[in-house]
């Protein structure tokens, strides 16, 4: 009888390879780049999201820009950017110290990432000091605002905005609101209702998972997330950038 398809042992050797793969292009990518690029930036990108990260390659990186003002900016693992950079500290003075920033950095889950640029230390600080994007609060992080529902019919933002520029919220989504954020909700008259004001939460106070979800839900993106300068090299100089 032939074996069932369903039955088939797959190999995940071709996976494995393209990791390995995907990991030297990164590593080769953070050493070629040292050697190009007049100043090295140490980045946390741990508050931007994919979307950010595009605007922010492209806006460093962009084919509009001429070749010697255009930069590099490579997002990769705490250790990969560490061994990248202690393959080279013999070649530059002092580049061991801005190893050592890395190094003291224990976040977990953080996202890092190296801006390689021939701009000056002023010209990134001034860049990433303005840039500053708002977006929906993430979990475990200070809510931006207190929030509360008010009683009666629910709009679509919750009373955030004035109820003359808003809407009822859709009654299909009661359920939501009443099963998954256990909102005490009702319907009346085809319309979603509360009878006492609900609090969501507080200005400063560390956020759930379902307090963010029911930010989201109604539509708050007011948390602001920023890229943070860890440190920067200047090649030219063999010293840490002031």
């Amino acid at each position: 009888m032939p074996r069932s398809r369903r039955n088939r042992v797959i190999t995940l050797s071709n996976v494995t390879k393209k990791d390995k793969e995907a990991k030297t292009r990164n590593f080769d990518d953070l050493s070629e780049n040292l050697l190009k690029f007049k100043r090295v930036v140490l980045l946390n990108l741990s508050n931007i999201n994919s979307n950010n990260l595009k605007e922010l390659r492209k806006q460093w990186d962009s084919e509009s820009l001429a070749e010697e003002d255009r930069s590099k900016l490579i997002v990769s693992k705490k250790n990969m950017i560490i061994k990248s950079l202690e393959n080279h500290k013999e070649e530059f003075a002092n580049l061991e110290k801005l190893i050592a920033i890395l190094q003291k950095q224990h976040e977990k889950n953080a996202t890092y990432g190296v801006l390689y640029t021939n701009y000056d230390y002023k010209t990134v600080i001034e860049f990433f000091d303005s840039y500053l994007k708002k977006d929906f609060a993430k979990s475990n992080s200070k809510s931006p605002i207190t929030f509360n529902i008010p009683k009666g019919v629910i709009y679509s933002r919750g009373g955030f905005i004035p109820v003359e520029d808003d809407i009822p919220m859709a009654h299909s989504l009661e359920p939501i609101l009443r099963n998954k954020y256990k909102i005490p909700t009702s319907l009346k008259d085809g319309k979603i209702v509360l009878d006492t004001d609900y609090h969501v939460c507080e200005q400063g106070q560390t956020l759930n998972v379902v307090q963010c979800l029911i930010l989201r839900q109604f539509g708050i993106s007011e948390s602001e997330y920023k890229v943070e300068v860890m440190g920067a090299y200047n090649k030219e100089a063999e010293e840490i950038c002031k």
